[in-house]
């Protein structure tokens, strides 16, 4: 037992500091087994090669610590030359481009000695590169025993707008650390000439730093679509890009980061907050309550404000019938202005102390913000919307990941003039907030596809796009958010490290919970909304209108949803009927207090 447990420490560690020459290893035992087979008459498939070394590598990733173990591809792009060809790397990222499409990949090879005609079989399912071949030996491409496979390629990229705390890396091994304690052996390249590529006009986020690499899917089965965020460990190394090959000189083609994955996962709660058990019956409702207290304190007391918002960060799109349901961008209205000098130019970035303190708080709670300033230089220079019309699919500014938490800032917008590229992003980011669909632009035609973004707008007054809730913020919010400034930002108390770790997995939990909402429930919502309606035409009242009840099924699923129910509740359909009369009183009163204060302004 205890030699077999020492076999195992020592895979693995060989599998982290010498990929190539354990699969090499995994790879003899495997051909010993088959010939074995064989002489006995059992058979032997030699195109199962792949599977089953792909599974023993899987195996041995899987045990304890193993994961840990391996360097991380980080945030930061500007390490990649640092990296040494052959090493097994893991890489958060984002599925930017899965439109490279299948390569023939010779996977099992038959060498050949060209001095004494001796043969082998190689497995290099998992390399591109020449360089694993020894003096003397050479590819017998002509033998019926080399084994052909095919593979997809994608570009991948370091997930925009992910959050520090959930990024990898934080309880793993930094890749600049341990670089230098990696032993790769003959198989290693020294990679400190040239620089690889990156292409900074496939990353939504211009000139912000991340990492990129062309990502090789080996598996059969499932593959990771556009937007996908997927946590992928593999063997890294170069390769010339696909969209490149065929040119007559291939000295001229980049030399792009490349990592063949050996196996990839989505990313979860689970992987997002690791190792914190799951809130039992019971415990949903204290953890709501914590994230309640939590925004209404950094709102200044505002309990309305931070049981919408809390509402919004529980929002997810999901298709009912065909129906897009669940979605709810919301618009805080009271932040205070920002004057023109102080606005950034043409940088997504937040200067607003009050945004950037909402932003800074949701940051420590959501995997991912974006933040995106409505100021005019910004929304007239960007590109929202991805396009290949020059042949590749260049990032726009919303091809973001799902889940991701988008923050717009209104209150840097002055006058000026949107140009035609301004007035298509805003409509672009519109029809995200509207029908949950990105525009992705080919050369003979455009292509809508799902998105499940949410969107919060920090305005000052109304916001000039149309959202599915805004609310005022109350007098005593309004007076906090203009006393913020980074000094006093600083001296607020955080949140203690336990109690964010457990918001932050009951945001993720609940959010993607299987949710219903029974026939019964909506029988009786439906005679409450006609009993409404008569109710106020007999007063002389405005009556509920189709998507007033709407909004207020969608509050009342997502109050649901935060106590961690299964079914809407007619409990929580009567909450959200209350809570939305608190909205529409709290906005009408706004409302009035400033058409007040602009008929007679201060002297």
């Amino acid at each position: 037992m205890a030699d077999h447990a020492t076999t195992t420490i020592d895979l693995v560690n060989e599998l982290v500091n010498a990929p190539m020459k354990a699969i090499d290893r995994l790879f003899e035992d495997y051909k010993a087994t088959a010939a074995s087979a064989a002489a006995a008459g059992e058979g032997s498939k030699s195109r199962e090669f792949n599977q089953i070394v792909q599974e023993h590598l899987q195996g041995l990733l899987s045990k304890p610590g193993a994961l840990e173990r391996i360097p991380v591809l980080g945030h930061s792009g500007n390490h990649l030359a640092r990296i040494k060809c052959g090493s097994l790397v893991r890489f958060r990222c984002m599925v930017q481009d899965p439109s490279y499409g299948e390569e023939l990949h010779l996977a099992v090879a038959q060498l050949v000695n060209s001095s004494t005609g001796e043969t082998k079989q190689v497995f290099s399912h998992y390399t591109d590169a020449d360089h694993v071949l020894e003096e003397g030996w050479e590819v017998d491409y002509s033998s019926p025993d080399n084994v052909f496979t095919e593979r997809e390629v994608a570009y991948c990229v370091s997930i925009p707008g992910q959050n520090e705390w959930a990024q990898l890396g934080a309880p793993a091994v930094v890749l600049e650390d341990a670089l230098g304690k990696l032993s790769i052996g003959a198989q290693s390249t020294d990679t400190s000439g040239d620089l690889p590529q990156i292409d900074e006009k496939k990353y939504p986020l211009r000139g912000c730093e991340h990492s990129a690499a062309l990502v090789k899917f080996h598996s059969h089965g499932r593959v990771p679509k556009v937007v996908n965020t997927i946590d992928v460990v593999g063997i890294y190394e170069f390769s010339h890009s696909p969209k490149e090959q065929g040119g007559d000189d291939v000295s001229e083609q980049g030399r792009w980061p490349c990592i063949h994955a050996i196996l990839f996962t989505d990313v979860t709660a689970d992987t997002l907050v690791p190792g914190l058990p799951h809130p039992v019956a019971g415990e949903h409702t204290d953890r709501r309550n914590m994230a309640l207290a939590h925004l209404s304190s950094v709102l200044g007391g505002d309990d309305l404000a931070a049981h919408y918002l809390l509402l919004h960060l529980l929002s997810k799109t999901v298709a009912v019938q065909d129906v897009k349901v669940g979605k709810f961008s919301l618009n805080l209205v009271g932040f205070p202005l920002l004057s023109k000098d102080q606005a950034p130019a043409g940088t997504f970035a937040l200067s607003n102390p009050a945004t950037r303190w909402i932003s800074g708080v949701l940051a420590q709670l959501v995997p991912r913000c974006v933040e995106i300033p409505f100021e005019l230089k910004t929304v007239n220079s960007s590109t929202f919307l991805p396009s290949a019309e020059s042949g590749d699919l260049q990032a726009g500014v919303l091809q973001l990941a799902v889940d991701t938490e988008i923050i717009c800032d209104e209150t840097c917008l002055h006058e000026g003039t949107l140009d035609d590229r301004g007035l298509r992003n805003l409509q672009a980011l519109q029809n995200v907030i509207l029908d949950q669909t990105l525009t992705y632009v080919y050369p003979y035609q455009s292509i809508n596809l799902a998105t499940n973004l949410r969107v919060l707008v920090l305005s000052n007054g109304k916001s000039i796009l149309e959202n599915d809730c805004d609310l005022y913020l109350s007098e005593s919010s309004v007076a906090f958010l203009a006393r913020i400034n980074d000094e006093s930002a600083a001296s607020f108390k955080p949140l203690d490290p336990m109690h964010t770790e457990q918001i932050r997995q009951y945001l993720e939990l609940v959010r993607h919970m299987e949710f219903s909402v029974p026939t019964e429930v909506s029988n009786d919502i439906s005679d409450e909304y006609a009993a409404l309606r008569r109710e106020a035409h007999e007063k002389g009242e405005t009556m509920m209108t189709q998507d007033d009840l709407s909004l207020v099924v969608t509050v009342a699923r997502l109050i649901s949803i935060s106590k961690g129910e299964a079914e809407l509740s007619s409990a929580s359909w009567k909450e959200a009927l209350a809570l939305e009369t608190r909205r529409g009183e709290r906005n009408s009163q706004a409302k009035v207090a400033r058409a007040v204060a602009s008929a007679n302004p201060p002297k």
